[in-house]
């Protein structure tokens, strides 16, 4: 597969910023969820939580994951 191109700073700090509200929200979600037992809320803020780790990991490679990255992101180079 071919590599692709690197992203510009305007794209990474896009991605960057994208990242941070993925986390803010998985963050107040959980809180939330915890606050008022709501257990669907807390599954959601840690989906939240791990979407916004592979916008890290966008800003970290500079670069747009493949499918096989996003879905397997343990196994890719």
């Amino acid at each position: 597969m071919a590599i692709r191109s690197r992203l510009s700073s305007f794209n990474r700090a896009i991605a960057l910023a994208l990242a941070v509200v993925w986390l803010g929200a998985g963050v107040a979600g959980i809180v939330l969820g915890l606050i008022h037992g709501q257990l669907l809320l807390v599954v959601l803020a840690l989906l939240a939580i791990s979407y916004a780790a592979l916008w890290f990991r966008v800003v970290a490679r500079s670069r747009v994951l493949t499918w096989r990255e996003l879905v397997v992101p343990w196994r890719a180079k």
